[in-house]
């Protein structure tokens, strides 16, 4: 029972650490974006340049930088890079489909609209989704039908023949086992 929770926190924790990094990388990059625009407002306002889009150009550029980013990582990369996101890399996880395949580009799209509801409260819904249902998953992993597994972690052959049952298929030929 013990080894059950500490498997769920310790996965619950892996899975926030993945969120946070991807969104500590989103932010650093738009926050130098928005620094380099307001130089070039300065600069412009100072070479006599005194127009008003100049005040705006800085915060507008900033939102597209945030929102182009969160798209790239949460949906672009994935789908290019074998179903990571830049934390997901350094934390060896990947997303897959419940059969062990890669999954298709409005897979990634469903888990990143379905953000919306996990999101709420602060991350609460999908916390608690993940730390309840079998296979840890969030709505948007239920609903695109994918996994967050790690990659290429040997486990026990009582983890393997689970694994087998959950996904359908090899964890050993796929070098995966699910997260948890």
């Amino acid at each position: 029972m013990a080894s059950g929770v500490r498997t769920r926190a310790n996965m619950l924790l892996r899975r926030g650490l993945q969120w946070a990094l991807d969104t500590l990388f989103m932010v650093v990059l738009s926050v130098v974006v928005l620094l380099a625009f307001v130089g070039f407002a300065v600069l412009a306002f100072l070479l006599g340049l005194r127009e008003i889009w100049l005040v705006y150009l800085p915060l507008w550029v900033w939102i597209g930088t945030l929102v182009v980013g969160e798209l790239y990582v949460d949906l672009w990369f994935p789908y290019r890079r074998g179903g990571t996101t830049p934390a997901m890399r350094l934390l060896r996880l990947r997303i897959v489909t419940l059969n062990g395949g890669v999954p298709k580009f409005r897979d990634y799209f469903l888990r990143w609209l379905l953000m919306v509801v996990d999101g709420m409260f602060l991350g609460l819904v999908g916390a608690v989704l993940i730390l309840v249902t079998p296979r840890h998953q969030r709505l948007g992993d239920m609903v695109a039908r994918t996994l967050v597994v790690r990659d290429g972690v040997d486990e026990s052959p009582r983890r393997q023949s689970a694994e087998v049952a959950v996904r359908g298929g090899d964890p050993v030929r796929h070098g995966l086992t699910q997260l948890g």
